[in-house]
Formats: C-alpha cells, sequence, structure tokens
C-alpha cells in the first residue's frame, strides 16, 4: 500500500520564511514528503494556486507563513481527521503565541475571529447561511488534492478573503456523501499572532472589508442584511451611520459573524468594526 504524500504550501511575501514556523514543521511526528514556498506572489489565493501546481503530493497543507505549529502531532492528527466519511477540509485552531504583547493579547480579546479557540472534541464547522462562519482558516488546514481541483481552486484576484470564498464554494460543491463537511480537528493549533499595533489592526481590516465587498460582488447571497451601496448616496449614507454608531460598538461588541451583546469595553473592536464598513465600501467601487 502506498505511503500517502503530503505537501506543505506556504506563501511567502517576505525573502525567508521565519526559522519557528519551519523547525515546527520539520518536528512533526508525521513528516511531510514536499515543502513549497511561494515567495513574493499576492494575492495569496494566486500564491497557493501557484505551490499546489508545483507539487504533487495527493494532500495539500497550506500553512501561513506566520503561523507555528502548536504541537509535534499536529499534521498527523488533522491526516487521520481528514480520513473520516463526509469530510473534506479540516483545520486547526488557531491562538496567539505563549509570548504575545498585551497589545495583542487585548486585540484578540475584542475583535472576533483572531483566535479560534482550541476544542477538545472534533467539532463540524461549516460555512452556511446566514452568518458563513467558518472555526477553520487557511492560516492551517488540510485537503486532498482530488477535492481543491474539484472546488476550482483559490480565487486569484481576491484580495484578501480568500479561505472563506473557498470554503463557502467547498462547501457547496457536489460530494459523494451529499454534502463535504468542513472539521476543526480537536487538540490541533498553530501559534498565530495579532496586528500588533493599531495600524496593523486598522490596515488589517480595511483589508478585510474591500476582500468582503470582492465577495459580494461576485456572489450576491453573501451579503449581510441587503445591500444599500448600489449608489454613492446610500454607500454615504450607510457610513455615516457606521460613523454615529462607533460610541455604541465601544460598549457592545456585536459582531454579524459572531454575535454577542455583553456589555463592556471594546475599543479596539470598535476601531476594527469601522476600519472593515469603509473597507467594505471602497471594495464595493472597486470591484
Amino acid at each position: 500500500m502506498s505511503h500517502p504524500r503530503i505537501a506543505v504550501i506556504i506563501p511567502c511575501i517576505s525573502a525567508t520564511v521565519p526559522a519557528p514556523v519551519l523547525t515546527a514543521i520539520r518536528s512533526q511526528t508525521r513528516q511531510v514528503d514536499e515543502l513549497v514556498v511561494v515567495h513574493g506572489v499576492s494575492p495569496n489565493g494566486r500564491a497557493r494556486n501557484q505551490g499546489v501546481a508545483q507539487s504533487s503530493a495527493e494532500w495539500l497543507l497550506f500553512v501561513d507563513d506566520d503561523a507555528v505549529l502548536g504541537h509535534p502531532e499536529l499534521i498527523e492528527r488533522l491526516f487521520t481527521a481528514a480520513q473520516q466519511p463526509g469530510i473534506v477540509i479540516v483545520g486547526s485552531a488557531r491562538i496567539l503565541p505563549p509570548d504575545a504583547p498585551s497589545f495583542q493579547r487585548a486585540v484578540a480579546n475584542q475583535v472576533a475571529r483572531i483566535v479560534h479557540p482550541v476544542v477538545t472534541h472534533d467539532t463540524i464547522t461549516n460555512p452556511d447561511p446566514p452568518s458563513f462562519y467558518c472555526d477553520i482558516t487557511t492560516t492551517c488546514c488540510l485537503m486532498s488534492r482530488a477535492w481543491f481541483d474539484a472546488v476550482g481552486g483559490f480565487d486569484a484576484n481576491l484580495s484578501r478573503g480568500v479561505d472563506s470564498e473557498f470554503f463557502v464554494r467547498a462547501r457547496r460543491t457536489p460530494h459523494p456523501a451529499g454534502t463535504g463537511n468542513l472539521l476543526l480537528v480537536a487538540n490541533t493549533w498553530v501559534y498565530h499572532p495579532a496586528p500588533a499595533t493599531l495600524r496593523a489592526l486598522w490596515r488589517k481590516h480595511v483589508a478585510y472589508g474591500i476582500g468582503h465587498a470582492q465577495e459580494v460582488r461576485r456572489d450576491p447571497t453573501r451579503a449581510r442584511g441587503g445591500n444599500f451601496f448600489y449608489t454613492p448616496i446610500h454607500a454615504a449614507l450607510w457610513l455615516f451611520f457606521r460613523t454615529i454608531i462607533i460610541p455604541i460598538h465601544t460598549v457592545i461588541p456585536y459582531s454579524y459573524g459572531a454575535p454577542q451583546w455583553r456589555i463592556g469595553w471594546y475599543p479596539l473592536k470598535a476601531l476594527a468594526s469601522y476600519a472593515s464598513a469603509i473597507g467594505y465600501v471602497i471594495g464595493w467601487y472597486k470591484s
């Protein structure tokens, strides 16, 4: 019986992948057969597609260049979980590095989706309506090459939101079991930093907003509560509304993807949400 081959695909804008990322991959109990680093290619969907094209393995593990695998059995656990019937994509939790500074910890505490906590049981996390929310990302996820090809690869033109767009498309792709499931694998995690400055947090969420607008342009079912951006006046009114509710968002951290109403003090959440709103309008008219 042939040994299933696994390729690690790492998109990397900088000159080199940080040493801890590579060390963690090479320290795995389940060694990978190919390590493909794609340098200087953007957006990251195009980089990942190029990485797949440069590999020949039957299984594809996508890892970000700033994500450190959390323990030596991570790849082994992901691969074992991926063999379950009906499972098409598996991924790990995403937590802050143990030495993360206080600002990054504050960001992770306030802003949704910066971290995805470790689970103790395998958990289905399908990006279905109305939120299309998924607890795994391409920060660290594994799938078969056959399924990657069936879905059609990543959108090479999206600036952000590449993983969510791909996961929604994967969920809609016909599967022998009817629909394929996405799985957050128990007791797996990667260490992944949060934005380190206010500027980085702002820029990241403006980019997220632009990417989401691009997604909605391609797939109107992804619109949240309808679209008011088909004329500039509607966009202006919407941004005005988002501006005046900033004080509310500083005390009520509502998120469409991860709704909650616990009153507190969330200025970083308010900043990120407003940045996403501005990015969405920019992306709507640039798309």
